[in-house]
Protein backbone atom coordinates (compact mmCIF):
# COMPACT_ATOMS: atom_id res chain seq x y z
CA UNK A 1 0.00 0.00 0.00
CA UNK A 2 3.04 2.24 -0.50
CA UNK A 3 1.60 4.33 -3.51
CA UNK A 4 -2.66 4.13 -1.76
CA UNK A 5 -3.83 7.68 -1.29
CA UNK A 6 -6.26 8.70 1.18
CA UNK A 7 -9.87 10.46 0.53
CA UNK A 8 -9.93 11.57 4.16
CA UNK A 9 -8.46 14.92 4.57
CA UNK A 10 -8.50 16.02 8.10
CA UNK A 11 -7.57 19.37 6.78
CA UNK A 12 -10.95 19.57 5.51
CA UNK A 13 -13.16 16.51 6.81
CA UNK A 14 -12.63 16.76 10.44
CA UNK A 15 -15.48 17.72 11.71
CA UNK A 16 -16.07 20.78 14.79
CA UNK A 17 -14.45 19.45 17.67
CA UNK A 18 -15.98 22.05 20.37
CA UNK A 19 -16.27 20.04 23.75
CA UNK A 20 -14.24 17.03 22.75
CA UNK A 21 -11.48 15.78 25.11
CA UNK A 22 -8.34 13.60 23.16
CA UNK A 23 -5.76 12.02 24.82
CA UNK A 24 -2.91 10.97 22.42
CA UNK A 25 0.11 8.86 23.00
CA UNK A 26 3.67 9.91 21.44
CA UNK A 27 1.99 12.60 20.30
CA UNK A 28 5.12 14.92 20.55
CA UNK A 29 6.40 13.46 16.96
CA UNK A 30 5.88 11.58 13.29
CA UNK A 31 2.57 10.54 13.22
CA UNK A 32 1.51 11.13 17.02
CA UNK A 33 2.40 14.70 16.32
CA UNK A 34 0.43 15.26 12.97
CA UNK A 35 -3.00 13.72 15.13
CA UNK A 36 -2.28 16.18 17.34
CA UNK A 37 -1.54 19.02 14.81
CA UNK A 38 -4.67 18.43 13.18
CA UNK A 39 -6.86 17.36 16.04
CA UNK A 40 -5.90 20.99 17.29
CA UNK A 41 -6.78 23.03 14.30
CA UNK A 42 -10.57 22.01 14.30
CA UNK A 43 -11.62 23.08 18.04
CA UNK A 44 -11.33 20.37 20.59
CA UNK A 45 -11.66 21.26 24.29
CA UNK A 46 -8.82 19.64 25.46
CA UNK A 47 -5.72 17.70 24.06
CA UNK A 48 -3.78 15.53 26.29
CA UNK A 49 -0.53 14.22 25.38
CA UNK A 50 1.33 10.75 27.26
CA UNK A 51 4.91 9.99 26.86
CA UNK A 52 7.93 9.34 28.20
CA UNK A 53 11.72 10.22 28.03
CA UNK A 54 13.92 6.66 26.59
CA UNK A 55 15.62 6.74 29.54
CA UNK A 56 12.42 6.85 32.09
CA UNK A 57 11.35 3.79 29.55
CA UNK A 58 14.45 1.82 30.11
CA UNK A 59 14.28 2.15 33.92
CA UNK A 60 10.47 1.49 33.94
CA UNK A 61 10.75 -2.07 31.97
CA UNK A 62 11.08 -4.28 35.11
CA UNK A 63 11.40 -7.09 33.42
CA UNK A 64 9.15 -6.37 30.05
CA UNK A 65 10.54 -6.20 26.16
CA UNK A 66 10.59 -2.45 25.36
CA UNK A 67 8.08 -2.66 22.20
CA UNK A 68 5.44 -4.98 24.38
CA UNK A 69 5.72 -2.91 27.54
CA UNK A 70 5.41 0.59 25.67
CA UNK A 71 2.63 -0.34 22.47
CA UNK A 72 0.81 -3.26 24.23
CA UNK A 73 1.06 -3.35 27.58
CA UNK A 74 0.71 0.44 28.65
CA UNK A 75 -1.64 1.02 26.01
CA UNK A 76 -3.74 -1.68 27.22
CA UNK A 77 -3.86 -0.22 30.73
CA UNK A 78 -4.48 3.16 29.54
CA UNK A 79 -7.56 1.94 27.83
CA UNK A 80 -9.01 0.43 30.75
CA UNK A 81 -8.36 2.87 32.99
CA UNK A 82 -10.28 5.46 30.10
CA UNK A 83 -12.91 2.74 29.85
CA UNK A 84 -15.46 4.14 32.27
CA UNK A 85 -15.28 7.90 31.19
CA UNK A 86 -15.38 6.56 26.92
CA UNK A 87 -18.82 4.76 28.02
CA UNK A 88 -19.94 7.65 29.58
CA UNK A 89 -19.19 9.86 27.10
CA UNK A 90 -21.43 9.80 23.92
CA UNK A 91 -19.81 8.55 20.44
CA UNK A 92 -16.41 8.21 22.33
CA UNK A 93 -13.38 6.76 20.39
CA UNK A 94 -10.58 4.34 20.91
CA UNK A 95 -8.24 3.96 18.52
CA UNK A 96 -5.09 2.12 18.48
CA UNK A 97 -2.22 2.59 15.58
CA UNK A 98 -1.37 -0.90 14.37
CA UNK A 99 0.22 -1.83 11.25
CA UNK A 100 0.21 -3.82 8.19
CA UNK A 101 3.48 -5.43 9.44
CA UNK A 102 1.49 -7.18 11.75
CA UNK A 103 0.49 -9.75 9.13
CA UNK A 104 4.33 -10.09 9.01
CA UNK A 105 4.52 -11.13 12.55
CA UNK A 106 5.96 -14.84 13.76
CA UNK A 107 3.51 -17.50 13.19
CA UNK A 108 4.34 -19.23 16.31
CA UNK A 109 3.20 -16.56 18.30
CA UNK A 110 1.82 -17.81 21.32
CA UNK A 111 1.55 -15.16 24.15
CA UNK A 112 2.11 -17.94 26.75
CA UNK A 113 3.77 -16.16 29.08
CA UNK A 114 6.31 -13.79 30.50
CA UNK A 115 9.59 -15.43 29.23
CA UNK A 116 7.88 -15.72 25.31
CA UNK A 117 7.46 -12.39 25.48
CA UNK A 118 10.80 -11.64 26.86
CA UNK A 119 12.76 -14.10 24.04
CA UNK A 120 15.05 -11.84 21.81
CA UNK A 121 13.59 -12.50 18.25
CA UNK A 122 15.18 -9.53 16.51
CA UNK A 123 13.85 -5.96 16.22
CA UNK A 124 11.84 -6.36 13.06
CA UNK A 125 9.44 -9.54 14.04
CA UNK A 126 9.40 -7.77 17.75
CA UNK A 127 7.99 -4.45 16.07
CA UNK A 128 5.68 -6.79 13.98
CA UNK A 129 4.54 -9.03 17.14
CA UNK A 130 3.03 -5.52 19.12
CA UNK A 131 1.61 -4.60 15.83
CA UNK A 132 -0.18 -8.19 15.83
CA UNK A 133 -0.61 -7.86 19.63
CA UNK A 134 -2.89 -4.07 19.45
CA UNK A 135 -5.03 -5.35 16.41
CA UNK A 136 -5.73 -9.03 18.64
CA UNK A 137 -6.34 -6.41 21.50
CA UNK A 138 -8.77 -4.56 19.96
CA UNK A 139 -11.19 -7.62 18.61
CA UNK A 140 -10.81 -8.68 21.77
CA UNK A 141 -11.93 -5.71 23.64
CA UNK A 142 -14.53 -5.49 21.02
CA UNK A 143 -16.03 -8.92 22.06
CA UNK A 144 -16.63 -8.15 25.07
CA UNK A 145 -18.09 -5.15 24.38
CA UNK A 146 -20.54 -7.17 21.70
CA UNK A 147 -21.20 -9.65 25.06
CA UNK A 148 -22.14 -6.43 27.13
CA UNK A 149 -19.15 -7.02 29.06
CA UNK A 150 -17.58 -4.20 30.92
CA UNK A 151 -20.28 -1.48 31.09
CA UNK A 152 -19.95 -1.77 27.38
CA UNK A 153 -23.25 -1.92 25.28
CA UNK A 154 -23.26 -2.69 21.65
CA UNK A 155 -24.25 -0.14 19.58
CA UNK A 156 -22.76 2.40 21.57
CA UNK A 157 -19.21 4.04 22.29
CA UNK A 158 -16.80 3.47 21.88
CA UNK A 159 -16.08 2.75 19.26
CA UNK A 160 -13.10 0.65 18.97
CA UNK A 161 -10.67 0.40 15.83
CA UNK A 162 -7.49 -0.40 14.95
CA UNK A 163 -5.90 1.49 11.92
CA UNK A 164 -3.07 1.20 9.78
CA UNK A 165 -1.36 4.19 8.51
CA UNK A 166 0.09 2.86 5.14
CA UNK A 167 3.86 3.44 3.93
CA UNK A 168 5.41 6.10 6.26
CA UNK A 169 8.68 7.08 7.18
CA UNK A 170 8.98 6.18 10.98
CA UNK A 171 11.68 5.40 13.43
CA UNK A 172 11.19 1.72 12.60
CA UNK A 173 13.36 2.34 9.56
CA UNK A 174 16.26 3.67 11.81
CA UNK A 175 15.75 0.87 13.72
CA UNK A 176 16.31 -1.26 10.53
CA UNK A 177 19.41 0.47 9.70
CA UNK A 178 20.53 -0.22 13.79
CA UNK A 179 19.90 -3.47 13.43
CA UNK A 180 21.29 -4.75 10.23
CA UNK A 181 23.37 -2.04 9.06
CA UNK A 182 24.93 -1.53 5.88
CA UNK A 183 21.82 -3.94 4.29
CA UNK A 184 19.42 -2.07 6.53
CA UNK A 185 20.61 0.91 5.25
CA UNK A 186 20.66 0.24 1.60
CA UNK A 187 17.16 -1.22 2.10
CA UNK A 188 15.80 1.68 3.77
CA UNK A 189 17.59 4.23 0.84
CA UNK A 190 15.84 2.69 -1.61
CA UNK A 191 11.87 2.35 -0.39
CA UNK A 192 11.74 5.82 1.16
CA UNK A 193 11.53 8.11 -1.62
CA UNK A 194 7.93 6.01 -1.73
CA UNK A 195 6.70 6.84 2.12
CA UNK A 196 4.22 9.11 2.92
CA UNK A 197 4.73 11.94 5.28
CA UNK A 198 3.74 10.94 8.92
CA UNK A 199 2.14 14.25 9.64
CA UNK A 200 0.96 14.78 6.47
CA UNK A 201 -0.41 11.05 5.53
CA UNK A 202 0.36 8.67 7.84
CA UNK A 203 -2.05 9.89 10.48
CA UNK A 204 -4.94 9.89 7.83
CA UNK A 205 -6.57 6.79 9.25
CA UNK A 206 -6.87 7.27 12.73
CA UNK A 207 -7.99 10.99 12.81
CA UNK A 208 -10.46 9.67 10.27
CA UNK A 209 -11.55 6.40 13.24
CA UNK A 210 -11.05 9.32 16.33
CA UNK A 211 -13.23 11.76 14.60
CA UNK A 212 -15.54 11.15 11.44
CA UNK A 213 -19.44 11.02 11.56
CA UNK A 214 -18.98 8.00 9.34
CA UNK A 215 -17.56 5.53 12.24
CA UNK A 216 -21.13 5.97 14.12
CA UNK A 217 -23.15 6.36 11.15
CA UNK A 218 -21.98 3.36 9.43
CA UNK A 219 -21.22 1.07 13.19
CA UNK A 220 -17.35 0.63 12.09
CA UNK A 221 -16.46 -0.90 15.17
CA UNK A 222 -13.74 -3.60 16.27
CA UNK A 223 -12.50 -3.17 12.69
CA UNK A 224 -9.27 -2.73 11.05
CA UNK A 225 -9.18 0.45 8.91
CA UNK A 226 -6.34 1.46 5.98
CA UNK A 227 -5.62 4.17 3.93
CA UNK A 228 -8.70 5.48 2.04
CA UNK A 229 -10.79 4.96 4.70
CA UNK A 230 -11.42 1.80 4.07
CA UNK A 231 -12.13 -1.01 6.60
CA UNK A 232 -10.24 -4.81 5.15
CA UNK A 233 -9.58 -8.16 7.56
CA UNK A 234 -6.78 -8.45 9.22
CA UNK A 235 -4.39 -11.24 8.71
CA UNK A 236 -6.28 -14.64 10.17
CA UNK A 237 -3.48 -14.72 13.32
CA UNK A 238 -5.26 -11.14 14.20
CA UNK A 239 -8.51 -12.66 13.97
CA UNK A 240 -7.66 -16.00 16.04
CA UNK A 241 -9.90 -15.97 18.95
CA UNK A 242 -7.89 -18.04 21.41
CA UNK A 243 -4.82 -16.12 20.60
CA UNK A 244 -6.94 -12.83 21.48
CA UNK A 245 -7.59 -14.60 24.87
CA UNK A 246 -4.47 -15.63 25.87
CA UNK A 247 -2.82 -12.52 24.94
CA UNK A 248 -5.97 -10.37 26.52
CA UNK A 249 -5.42 -13.21 29.72
CA UNK A 250 -1.28 -12.37 29.95
CA UNK A 251 -1.80 -8.45 29.80
CA UNK A 252 -3.90 -8.80 32.72
CA UNK A 253 -1.61 -11.05 34.64
CA UNK A 254 1.65 -9.07 33.84
CA UNK A 255 -0.05 -5.74 34.76
CA UNK A 256 -1.75 -6.75 37.55
CA UNK A 257 1.87 -8.49 38.78
CA UNK A 258 3.47 -4.95 37.82
CA UNK A 259 0.79 -2.95 39.41
CA UNK A 260 -1.59 -4.65 41.96
CA UNK A 261 -4.96 -6.11 41.53
CA UNK A 262 -6.63 -2.95 40.61
CA UNK A 263 -4.85 -3.01 37.29
CA UNK A 264 -6.95 -4.24 34.24
CA UNK A 265 -10.05 -5.61 34.05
Amino acid sequence: MLGSSNKFDPNTDIPDLSGKVFVVTGGSAGIGYGISAHILQHNCQKLYLLGKKQHHLDEAAEGLKHHMQVNVFAQHHLAMTLLPKLIATPDSRLCLQSSDLHRAAPSDIKFADLEEINQDIGPTYLYNRTKLAQVLLVRALYRRKQQGQLGMQPGKGPWINATHPGGVRTDQQEQAIDAYGTLGKVGVAVIRPFMKDPIDQGCRPILFAATSDTIKEENIDGSYIVPDCKVTEASSQALDEDLQEKLWALTEKILKGKLGSGAGQ
